[in-house]
């Protein structure tokens, strides 16, 4: 199936059932695509999906203590992290897209998305991408695996999307309630790392609440299993966010959010990725800071109105000088990024004769204003070499189907035009380098591009256990404002082509009358062509395999991942050098004392990773060859129910129990050794 057909396909999916009167669609139950969500395990298989979907709720990121937003999301299949146990330099690859592990940080094929509004992961030579949220900020990590689910935020996230839900202050007032605080202390052993949160959460009556957060996180550097510092991995972080939510009536809301988070360092190496990489020493500053106001309008008795506007305003930071002497750009340096978007989408219930829809549309206007303004030297006022400033304009619409034919076959179109215009701003100076001449860029030189994208999914329940299902997806990745200097790459779109097909499982009764077994089992076929995310590599081809499972018992649970991902170049057998290691994940846990005591113990086990072309650990930190390794994780949860310690959250942990020393493949460093973490928690 070409990319064309695929197209088609989607239009002739939407176009096939001619409208008639609109009823109500009580068929359809949650969100658009079905979730993975924790049910009596520690994260259960949602298996009435096409998608691959993965959803880690609050109990699960409790129980977790993340140090960093990508450890909130490393136990999924398929996902791997660059650094992941710093904020710093960390980026998170999904089925080997998303991180150019040690160099540019992010390559636009995965989607961060926070309350709906699209930033994140910005590029900054050799820093990596500032990834730096703060995961006591949200209830809710929802991962998409593969481009199926993604084209509501982009049309280029081939590799997934990455979705965030921060907390609402109604999630910390029971019934009656008006006002409550809660207070949090954290610590790990490895680093010394403290932290402290407090929220507090107010609602006068039924249509207003707020929540104020306020955080404050500090650790040293970690060390290995060998107990080797691992330099340039200290870090201290203030957080703050304030929501509130304001419902002007039964059918519409008000909500107002702002969030912030820094990260200051001083005397650091520049490249957080291979400190060795330079003698030079920075100070940097990373900020970021995300606000938005939406109004929701879903009156009731209308199933064909809930419409949501949203407009947002994103800021990412990175301010790095040295008062060392130095002939580059990149020690002296303040990166702006800053982002104005509005979105405008309704979703719609209703029947065309057997036919029920659930139909999703909207648009999106967005600007991005970049600069990356030289502090020091001969181009002092003007954008970096490694980084040229400018804007980048887009209007997109997207339009998805959900259309259940009966009870067994759903069909799911999607569809998104995107259209976007890069703007050169602070580039208008010529420089040498490697022995050719680059020549200056005008302000005000600009190229448009514009791509039509789409999905088509289908899923057919082949009995009341088992189902089949099957994603065919074409994405195009549009220009980066990093290569305005490039006029071909400005004329092109990187494109790709995803297949998936799959098989789910869903029974109780298995082997006792209180058990219940389900397991999800997909394949995926990737293939990426005009390609210019990759210096050399105009082509990709992946292929994996994926397995989510979990079994539930009165007497214990137990959860299963595992994948497999391989990728080659060019139209060769040669490595593509980004596909993750092959990985399994087990936990095994048990709930005592009326679910008042939760114990559990995890197993990974990493095989080696040798399928790559890089062998110079100094080049190339990340991809070179990587050695096999299992880590042992326990986890211990006590919520009493009565008593003096009465609903006071008690958690404990040891990561890497058997205090392993290991790298991650696409990690440039070795993981952390065995860490203690404890953390009390009370909400009054």
């Amino acid at each position: 199936m070409s990319s064309r057909t695929i197209m088609v396909a989607a239009l002739a999916a939407m176009a096939a059932q001619p409208l008639s009167a609109q009823e109500l669609d009580s068929g359809f139950e949650g969100e658009l695509i079905g979730t993975v969500t924790i049910g009596e395990s520690r994260r259960g298989v949602r298996t009435d999906t096409a998608s691959s979907i993965t959803t880690v709720e609050q109990e699960e990121l409790d129980e977790r203590q993340a140090t960093t937003l990508g450890e909130l999301v490393d136990t999924v299949p398929s996902v791997s992290l660059v650094n992941g146990n710093t904020p710093q330099g960390a980026a998170i690859s999904i089925r080997g897209l998303g991180a150019q592990s040690g160099v540019y940080g992010t390559d636009g094929k995965v989607a961060i998305v926070v309350d709906g509004v699209t930033g994140g992961a910005e590029e900054v030579y050799r820093s990596g991408s500032t990834l730096s949220m703060e995961p006591e900020l949200f209830k809710q990590v929802t991962v998409q695996r593969g481009p199926a689910q993604s084209f509501q935020y982009s049309s280029g996230a081939m590799g997934g999307t990455l979705e965030l839900v921060t907390k609402d202050g109604r999630d910390f007032l029971e019934d009656g309630d008006t006002f409550s605080y809660r207070q949090k202390l954290s610590y790990e052993s490895n680093g010394d790392g403290v932290l402290a949160t407090s929220i507090f959460a107010w609602a006068p009556d039924e249509r207003f609440d707020v929540l104020a957060f306020a955080g404050y996180r500090d650790k040293g550097d970690m060390v290995d299993g060998d107990g080797n510092t691992l330099e340039a991995t200290a870090f201290e972080k203030p957080s703050a966010m304030l929501k509130a939510n304001y419902h002007l009536s039964d059918g519409s809301t008000l909500t107002f959010s702002s969030m912030y988070d820094e990260i200051p360092q001083n005397d650091v190496p520049y490249n957080v990725f291979l400190p060795s990489w330079s003698d030079i020493l920075v100070d940097r500053y990373i900020k970021q800071a995300t606000t938005y106001a939406a109004y929701r309008y879903n009156p009731v008795g209308n199933d064909l109105i809930n419409l949501e506007a949203r407009l947002s305003f994103r800021k990412e930071a990175e301010r790095i000088t040295t008062s060392e002497a130095t002939d580059s750009d990149i020690y002296n340096t303040d990166h702006d990024t800053r982002t104005v978007a509005l979105r405008v989408e309704n979703e719609s219930l209703f029947s065309t004769g057997t036919v029920s829809h659930r139909l999703n549309a909207g648009v999106e206007l967005s600007k991005r204003t970049r600069s990356t303004e030289e502090l020091a030297g001969t181009y002092a006022g003007f954008n970096a070499r490694s980084a040229p400033g400018g804007t980048d304009e887009s209007i997109s619409v997207y339009i998805a189907d959900r259309m259940e034919f009966g009870n067994r076959f759903t069909l799911t179109p999607q569809l998104r035009f995107e259209k976007q215009t890069l703007t050169s701003e602070g580039n208008d100076y010529a420089y040498s380098s490697r022995g050719t001449t680059v020549a200056a860029l005008p302000d005000g030189t600009s190229y448009e591009t514009q791509a039509l994208t789409g999905a088509l999914s289908a899923r057919y329940e082949l009995s009341e256990s088992f189902a089949v299902f099957g994603t065919a997806a074409y994405n195009e990745n549009l220009p980066f404002i990093d290569d305005l200097r490039d006029a071909d790459r400005m004329a092109s779109t990187e494109k790709g082509e995803t297949y998936e097909l799959g098989l789910s499982y869903d029974s109780t009764g298995l082997f006792s009358g209180d058990d219940r077994m389900r397991f999800k089992l997909t394949g995926f076929k990737t293939h990426i062509w005009d390609g210019f995310s990759y210096s050399g590599i105009d082509e990709v081809d992946l292929e994996g395999i994926e397995l989510e499972a979990s079994y539930v018992h009165s007497a214990f649970y137990a959860d299963l991942n595992a994948s497999r991902i391989r990728g080659t170049i060019n139209g060769t057998s040669d490595y593509f050098n980004y596909v993750p290691a092959d990985s399994v994940q087990l936990t095994l846990g048990k709930r005592f004392l009326d679910d008042q005591l939760d114990l559990a113990i995890e197993a990974k086990h990493a095989f080696a990773q040798n399928r790559t072309s890089h062998t110079n650990p100094d080049y190339y930190p990340g991809t070179v060859a990587s050695d096999d390794y299992t880590l042992f994780n326990l986890t211990a949860a006590y919520v009493p129910n009565s008593g003096l310690f009465r609903d006071v959250e008690f958690r404990a942990s040891v990561e890497n129990l058997t205090d392993e020393t290991y790298r991650a493949y696409l990690s440039t460093r070795n993981g952390a050794g065995r860490t203690f973490k404890f953390s009390i928690a009370k909400t009054f």
